[in-house]
């Protein structure tokens, strides 16, 4: 799997001599020079692939925006999500279900990046990533622990993928013994 798990950068090490970090650090600089200079004389737009720098970061914001139900904005929700709009009536039924109003927050563990074909797999568009993540209750208790779930990149943004998110709903929705479809998911 080339999945690419996104984590802080560790301090040099302290034992390495100023000549051996020049030559750890050459090739990084290097590689940084051919990017900028291939971004600038590339006519194409960059907003289509993600900052490995900020992705764990970025989705992060998007997964606590979507289960911060102390702010319970519709619309607010609707943009964290792939295709909100189309999931309009399904996010107010959910923010109104009992399971939704028992959730405090999000708590993202991991981010891996995956490759195009891994995307394809999971049946999301790429560029995507594989989070790991809990849904939490009072006092931090998770209410759905270590859950697997999606992001894509769309238009510059990480978003929650409309796959995870319709899952959930569909946990809500059973939760309130509706059996119906939930509106905006299926196929």
């Amino acid at each position: 799997m080339n999945s690419q798990l996104l984590e802080a950068p560790t301090p040099a090490d302290p034992t390495m001599t100023r000549r051996d970090r020049r030559r750890t650090w050459l090739p990084a600089v290097l590689a940084v020079t051919a990017l900028a200079a291939a971004a600038c004389s590339s006519s194409s737009s960059s907003s289509n692939q993600p900052n490995p720098q900020t992705t764990q970061a970025d989705v992060e914001a998007a997964y606590n925006t979507l289960f911060d139900l102390s702010n319970p904005s519709v619309p607010t929700k609707l943009a964290a999500i792939q295709d909100g709009q189309s999931l309009e009536q399904a996010t107010t039924a959910a923010l109104g279900s009992s399971l939704a109003k028992s959730a405090t927050g999000a708590s993202v563990q991991e981010v891996y990046l995956l490759t195009a074909s891994e995307c394809a797999t999971a049946k999301v568009p790429s560029p995507c990533a594989k989070v790991k993540y809990s849904i939490l209750g009072a006092g931090g208790a998770p209410l759905l622990g270590n859950t697997t779930g999606y992001a894509v990149y769309v238009d510059g943004h990480w978003l929650v993928a409309k796959a995870t998110i319709c899952g959930l709903f569909s946990l809500f929705y059973e939760a309130e013994g509706n059996a119906s479809p939930v509106p905006g998911c299926s196929s």
